[in-house]
């Protein structure tokens, strides 16, 4: 998962109160109670367990994750199982199904996938996975960098 790192130090040049306000922003970030227990809970789904083994090592490396992101982390990784399992579901029976009276209708499966779909998005924008939220952090680590004067050092002389 490569996205900018929140808060990363600028190439260019900006003020030492500038730097100073980063500092704290990014200090700010790590004061909550860091996530200790970066292990799987033992009563998800083997797919579940499989996807938090697979993500958690890039969150924690490029984000400050808390305690208060446990839940969002289980709901991404559980929805994510819901998807894989409903799709063997629909794999094996198919997007319709014939019902005992003869009449054809969606495999309650779909309904299941759908539902687990927007649930990991909504869980996966939370926690910064998506193409919109890494955006959405970057537009906003642009808009505080301050723009490179070419004649600045020519002026400090």
């Amino acid at each position: 998962m490569g996205h900018p790192k929140i808060l990363e130090d600028t190439k260019g040049n900006i003020s030492s109160e500038e730097k100073a306000v980063r500092v704290d922003a990014r200090e700010e970030l790590f004061k909550q109670q860091p996530l200790i227990n970066i292990t799987p809970p033992d009563w998800m789904a083997a797919s579940a367990r499989s996807e938090w083994n697979r993500v958690i090592v890039a969150l924690k490396k490029d984000y400050p994750l808390s305690e208060t992101d446990y839940g969002s982390l289980v709901a991404y990784c559980l929805a994510f199982s819901r998807i894989k399992t409903a799709e063997a579901e629909i794999r094996k029976s198919g997007t319709f199904i014939t019902c005992e009276n003869g009449v054809k209708k969606a495999n309650p499966a779909v309904r299941v996938q759908s539902q687990a779909m927007s649930d990991l998005k909504k869980q996966a924008t939370s926690l910064g996975m998506t193409l919109e939220s890494r955006s959405r952090l970057a537009l906003n680590k642009v808009k505080n960098d301050e723009p490179e004067d070419p004649f600045k050092e020519l002026m400090s002389s």
